[in-house]
């Protein structure tokens, strides 16, 4: 998909307006009345890049438009709480394609100050030279190796992803080239964004005794623990993969998933034979095939709401 096939909308607000819309389940955003011609114009699809105001002072994401309505009912942002009435009534919800982490926003955001804005205008209509120029500059603040790349993936952008464990690959079927451990980590990535979630790739694990990293996670919020939590075992650790998932679930419930190639499916189940029972009974093993297939079919299932206007 082409940027520049679409319409594409300069979205500026504040950084705590910013974090509450993120912390919301599927994120929205609130426009004054004043827009309502922009509102009007704008169409369920339309590519959104999200600008946070100083200190942050750039684009820390970019997303689109899933669908828009009028809410002169529901109170969401600190200021509309504290003056008990709505502000922003013209409503969108987006889905966020990437986003930087609250901790990078300042210091990696995408800047455009050398852009000729209206900069008090906080919702505008780009020009097509301007969304070429964003493309590029988007590869590099998001961690892409190319801008239709912003559709695929982690929702959490991720820069200098490095690999310093064997992690193996796993021939799907005969005749077809092998995934690797990161290309199911993408599949799982752009899984859970289908399904609304901040999904992230190399998330944080402080273990005793170790800094390690589970493969893949699954956030209801941005900054917030993960919903499912997955490792990848294809290179035979089965045990170093587990030990992790069973940290994830004790310290903040996560739902535990681990993916392994057919040939260590028995020795997966024995381990977990032994297990802490709770911890055994949430624990469900994929193989690498389930994966590729269900993104094919979460693929196909947006495209057909694509047509039909219900996604």
């Amino acid at each position: 998909m082409s940027l520049t096939k679409v319409q594409n909308w300069l979205v500026i607000g504040i950084p705590k307006n910013w974090k509450t819309a993120l912390s919301n389940p599927v994120p929205l955003w609130g426009l004054k009345q004043r827009y309502k011609i922009e509102f009007k114009t704008m169409l369920s699809g339309d590519v959104l890049w999200l600008y946070a105001t100083k200190p942050v002072g750039g684009i820390i994401g970019v997303g689109i438009v899933k669908d828009k309505y009028i809410d002169p009912l529901n109170l969401v942002w600190e200021e509309e709480l504290l003056k008990k009435k709505v502000v922003w009534p013209l409503r969108f919800r987006i889905q966020v394609l990437k986003v930087l982490p609250l901790d990078r926003w300042r210091s990696d955001c995408l800047k455009i100050n050398d852009f000729n804005l209206f900069w008090q205008q906080g919702f505008q209509l780009l020009k097509n030279e301007q969304v070429v120029e964003l493309g590029k500059r988007a590869e590099r603040v998001f961690g892409l190796l190319e801008i239709k790349d912003i559709f695929a993936g982690a929702t959490i952008a991720q820069t200098g992803y490095r690999v310093s464990e064997q992690v193996g690959s796993y021939s799907y079927s005969e005749g077809l080239e092998a995934f690797s451990h990161r290309d199911i980590q993408e599949f799982l990535a752009e899984i859970g964004k289908l399904q609304f979630y901040y999904s992230e790739i190399e998330y944080k694990l402080d273990l005793p005794g170790e800094r390690k990293t589970l493969d893949v996670v699954w956030k209801r919020e941005i900054d917030g623990v993960p919903t499912f939590a997955f490792e990848i075992e294809l290179s035979g650790m089965l045990e170093r993969a587990i030990e992790r998932l069973k940290f994830a679930f004790k310290r903040w419930n996560s739902q535990p998933r681990l993916v392994v190639g057919n040939e260590s499916l028995t020795r997966a189940n024995n381990i977990l034979s032994v297990s802490e029972r709770e911890f055994a009974s949430q624990l469900k093993i994929y193989e690498p095939s389930q994966i590729w297939d269900l993104l094919t079919k979460k693929r196909d299932l947006k495209k057909a709401e694509e047509v039909l206007k219900l996604y």
